[in-house]
């Protein structure tokens, strides 16, 4: 059975934009895709807040990307391909453009050299392009946010090509819920992750090339 690692932020975990909790599974992007792919598990790790590389440290809990993902390719080993949605967050730090592409190549870099990967991890990596925040709905998301993220999926599909991996950008499938202008309604989180059925069903078959 193929083995699928979801690695994400709050879009990933399921977070309610009228912050009232979490999606049930039906309508959670990874167990979705997992439901329509038959013989594959799909193991969604999603952490709200989770940045591509960068810290905060007035969070509980460890926000960094780049340093828990080791972590995670060994807890879940064998995998056959790693799904990455990540970059909201660094926007929601004012972090710049570069910064996420500089933390999404270094996430592929880890699980190019991870230790165990020859004969546990593959080589084969997804960087799934998150739609873009609304500015106006909540006032922590300004224009210039939104205005960097709408940016965002062109510099990671740049990213994508540079690091000769595949890429999906899920900023065509929708937009964000209109209370919050970050979180999916439970329609989106499901309509992406069907979205992500076939791009990922051909990397697993090996039939699909970088974008």
């Amino acid at each position: 059975m193929a083995r699928v690692l979801a690695f994400g932020d709050s879009l990933t975990w399921g977070y309610k934009p009228d912050k009232s909790g979490r999606h049930d599974a039906a309508h959670r992007w990874p167990e979705v895709l997992e439901s329509a792919l038959a013989g594959v598990t799909v193991i969604p790790e999603g952490l709200n807040g989770r940045t591509t590389a960068y810290d905060d440290l007035s969070s509980p809990a460890d926000l960094n990307g780049a340093r828990l993902l080791p972590t995670l390719l060994s807890t879940h080993k064998p995998l056959d391909l790693t799904v990455i949605m990540l970059g909201t967050n660094d926007i929601y730090r004012s972090l710049e453009l570069r910064d996420t592409a500089r933390g999404l190549s270094r996430l592929v870099e880890i699980i190019r050299h991870h230790p165990g990967r020859t004969s546990y991890i593959a080589d084969c990596i997804l960087l799934v392009a998150p739609p873009p925040m609304i500015a106006g709905p909540d006032p922590d998301v300004s224009e210039q946010m939104a205005a960097r993220s709408r940016a965002l999926p062109a510099r990671i599909r740049q990213v994508s090509r540079e690091c000769a991996v595949t890429f999906f950008d899920a900023s065509e499938i929708g937009t964000p819920s209109t209370i919050d202008g970050v979180h999916f309604e439970p329609e989106l989180s499901r309509a992406i992750g069907l979205a992500l059925v076939d791009p990922v069903r051909a990397m697993l078959e090996g039939t699909s090339a970088p974008d």
